[in-house]
């Protein structure tokens, strides 16, 4: 018989918290992540087969690549903002006769 899992189970078998697991969840239906969508079983709350779990957990070890943090982010788009910053800054200051 399959194993059906509630949400604290899944966090659990996962070792995040329910929390990890809803927003998981709401990518996963945005379609920006591969995370399993519940099944429906009555009673409006959502069921993962426990295969369904540990395919996806599978899935993850085999295409394991490294997503920025949040702090990662924010440093790339800051640098991005100083080189666009700097490079206009050359350019007004080629415009102006400053490579004379």
């Amino acid at each position: 018989m399959t194993e059906i899992l509630l949400i604290n189970e899944v966090a659990e078998r996962l070792r995040v918290s329910t929390s990890t697991v809803n927003r998981w969840l709401g990518q996963a239906r945005r379609g920006e992540s591969s995370f399993p969508l519940p099944i429906s079983v009555g009673g409006g709350k959502g069921r993962w087969t426990a295969a369904s779990i540990d395919q996806w957990v599978a899935s993850q070890a085999i295409a394991s690549t490294p997503i920025p943090t949040r702090k990662q982010r924010r440093n790339a788009a800051a640098a991005q903002a100083r080189q666009t910053a700097t490079e206009r800054a050359l350019d007004r200051f080629r415009t102006k006769g400053g490579s004379q």
